[in-house]
C-alpha cells in the first residue's frame, strides 16, 4: 500500500508537479470553481478576524489570493490580496492568523522564500517579513502568539522558528537545542543528517509552546511545496532516511525539550521500527487542536493510515482514531481539526482513483468526546460525489480533501482542496515551454458551511 499511495504521489508530482449521520445535505456550498478563478486550487486556511472570514488560497499559476466575507453569503466574496505570479512570488497563503482584533498575518509558500503579510484592515496588506532564512526555506505554515511573543514556524531548507514583538520585526529563536539536533542515517549518503526540515505546527497548550516537526522524507511528499519547481527530478534528492515527526515544547520559546522523538517511549511518528513499524508511516503531524482539556495531533501517513493521537500531559499519548480500523484505507492526512460547538471536527484527506479500495473524495469527523470509538462521519463523499477526470482514463473525487475550516456568526465553514493546476513540460527538460500542458484546471476550490 505504501507503494501505490507513492506511485499516486508520483504520477500527481509529475501531473501536477504538485453519519453514519446525514452528508451533503447538511452541507451548503457558499463559494466554488475557486471563487471564479478555477486555478486557486486550494482553500488553504481561514481565519475570522474583525466578524470577517478570510480564506487563503494555493494558486500555482498565477500566484495565491486572500477572498473575504462578512456574511459568508454566496457571492458576497471580495478578493483582498492577489500575488503577482506564483513563479516569482507568492505560490499561495499557507495559513491566516488573527493577533486578537489588532491585526491579521498571511504566511505564504514562495520559492524564493516565504513571507509573512500583515494587515489592520482586512484590505491593505505589508510585507513585514520577506525571505525566512535561507533562501529554501520556501514554506511558514503555523503562526501562534505565546506570551508576549508571535511566533513562527518555517522551514523547507531547516526547521526554523522565529519570534516578533510587535508583528513587524521578526528574528530567528536560537533554539536550545537546536531542531536540528536530531540526526537520522541516510543510505544513499552514508552520512547522518538532520531530521527535522519545517515546523510544520505550533500550539500552546497548558502554558506551554509545543512545535511539531516534519522531516526530509515528508518534506519531499508535500506536494503543495514542490510545485513552484515542477521539472525536477525529485527522486535524485529524496531522503530514504527512516525519521519521521518530533514533538517539541517549551516554556519561553527558547529552551525547548523533546516530547516525541526517536529516543521517547513512542519513537519517531509514533512508533519507530523496533516498536512499531507502521509508525514510521506517520512522518507528519498536519493538524493539532486543543479539545476538552487535551492536545491532539492528526497524522498524515503515507499508507493511508493516519491517526489522531491525545495528551493530558505532554508525556503519555494515546491513540484515539485509527482510520484503517474503521475500514478507511485511502485517508492519508488529517488536515484539519477544529473545536466548535464542543464537538472535535476532523476533516481528511482521501484521494486516488474512484475505482480504487475506499476512495471516496474529502470526509468530515465528528466526536462529541473525542474517544475512541466515539468518532462518525459527516461528509463521506466530498460534499457532493462529483468527480473529475484528467482525460487519460483516471478519475478522481472533485474535491480530495478539508484543507481548512473557520467560524463565522457561530457558524462552521469548510474550505476543500482539488487536484492543482500546473504547467507541466511534456519533455524531460526542467524549462517551462509552450508544449507544457495545464492539469487540474477548470476546477477550483470550494467552500461549504454547516446548517444545523
Amino acid at each position: 500500500m505504501k507503494k501505490a499511495i507513492h506511485s499516486f504521489v508520483m504520477i500527481i508530482f509529475l501531473v501536477l508537479c504538485l453519519s453514519r449521520g446525514s452528508g451533503a445535505e447538511s452541507w451548503e456550498k457558499v463559494a466554488d470553481n475557486g471563487f471564479g478563478n478555477p486555478s486557486n486550487d486550494y482553500a488553504w486556511c481561514m481565519a475570522t478576524f474583525q466578524d470577517t472570514l478570510y480564506v487563503g488560497t494555493l494558486n500555482t499559476l498565477k500566484g495565491g489570493e486572500i477572498w473575504r466575507s462578512s456574511s459568508g453569503e454566496p457571492d458576497s466574496w471580495e478578493n483582498v490580496y492577489s500575488s503577482r505570479s506564483s513563479l516569482f512570488s507568492n505560490a499561495g497563503v499557507r495559513y491566516l492568523y488573527a493577533d486578537g482584533g489588532q491585526a491579521l498575518y498571511a504566511c505564504t509558500l514562495n520559492s524564493f522564500g516565504a513571507e509573512i503579510l500583515r494587515t489592520t484592515d482586512g484590505k491593505n496588506w505589508n510585507i513585514v517579513k520577506k525571505g525566512i532564512g535561507r533562501r529554501w526555506n520556501t514554506t511558514v505554515r503555523c503562526l501562534i502568539r505565546f506570551g508576549e511573543y508571535l511566533y513562527c514556524g518555517a522551514g523547507g531548507y531547516n526547521a526554523e522558528l522565529y519570534r516578533s514583538k510587535d508583528g513587524l520585526n521578526w528574528q530567528l529563536v536560537k533554539t536550545t537545542p537546536s531542531f536540528q539536533s536530531t540526526k537520522v542515517y541516510d543510505p544513499e549518503t552514508k552520512n547522518m543528517i538532520a531530521n527535522n526540515t519545517m515546523i510544520g505546527e505550533l500550539m500552546v497548550f497548558n502554558d506551554q509552546l509545543y512545535a511539531f516537526t516534519w522531516t526530509k522524507e515528508a518534506r519531499y511528499r508535500d506536494l503543495a511545496d514542490h510545485v513552484f519547481d515542477s521539472g525536477v527530478d525529485r527522486t535524485t534528492i529524496t531522503s530514504n532516511s527512516p525519521g519521521a515527526f518530533e514533538v517539541w515544547r517549551s516554556s519561553d520559546g527558547v529552551n525547548w525539550e523533546k516530547m516525541v522523538g526517536q529516543d521517547d517511549l513512542y519513537g519517531n511518528g509514533m512508533g519507530f521500527c523496533l516498536k512499531d513499524p507502521g509508525g514510521l508511516d506517520n512522518d507528519e503531524v498536519t493538524s493539532t487542536v486543543v479539545f476538552g482539556g487535551k492536545l491532539y495531533l492528526g497524522t498524515q501517513n503515507s499508507n493511508g493510515d493516519s491517526s489522531i493521537w491525545r495528551t493530558s500531559d505532554g508525556t503519555q499519548w494515546t491513540k484515539v482514531l485509527d482510520f484503517h480500523d474503521l475500514g478507511e484505507v485511502a485517508n492519508y492526512y488529517i488536515w484539519r481539526m477544529i473545536n466548535f460547538h464542543d464537538k472535535l471536527f476532523v476533516g481528511v484527506m482521501n484521494v486516488g482513483q474512484v475505482t480504487d479500495s475506499g476512495v471516496t473524495g474529502a470526509q468530515i469527523w465528528v466526536s462529541t468526546l473525542g474517544d475512541p470509538g466515539t468518532f462518525h462521519y459527516i461528509v463521506h463523499n466530498g460534499f457532493d460525489g462529483e468527480t473529475w477526470s484528467d482525460g487519460a482514463g483516471s478519475e478522481i473525487p472533485k474535491n480530495t480533501g478539508v484543507r481548512c475550516f473557520g467560524i463565522l456568526h457561530d457558524t462552521l465553514y469548510a474550505g476543500t482542496a482539488v487536484i492543482p493546476s500546473v504547467l507541466v513540460p511534456r519533455s524531460h527538460s526542467i524549462r517551462l515551454n509552450r508544449q507544457a500542458m495545464i492539469a487540474g484546471r477548470d476546477i477550483g476550490c470550494e467552500v461549504w458551511r454547516l446548517i444545523e
